[in-house]
């Protein structure tokens, strides 16, 4: 035989529920800090002679002309 559970606590729900809401909307928030970071970087990155040389050699490489 299966046991009937009670019904959840209403309020208990609701704060449960609200706990859960602001838990996501702090993922969120370090997620869109996190993109902005990676994107910062990106840039670092694609601004660096090392990353110019290395994409010039690997295009020379595959015979794929310079659009620069």
């Amino acid at each position: 035989m299966t046991q009937n559970q009670p019904l959840p606590n209403l309020e208990q729900v609701k704060q449960t529920s609200a706990k859960i809401k602001e838990v996501c909307q702090r993922a969120d928030a370090g997620i869109s800090i996190l993109d902005d970071l990676i994107a910062q970087l990106d840039q670092q990155i694609r601004s660096s002679p090392m990353y110019s040389y290395r994409l010039n050699k690997a295009k020379h490489l595959l015979n794929i002309k310079s659009e620069i």
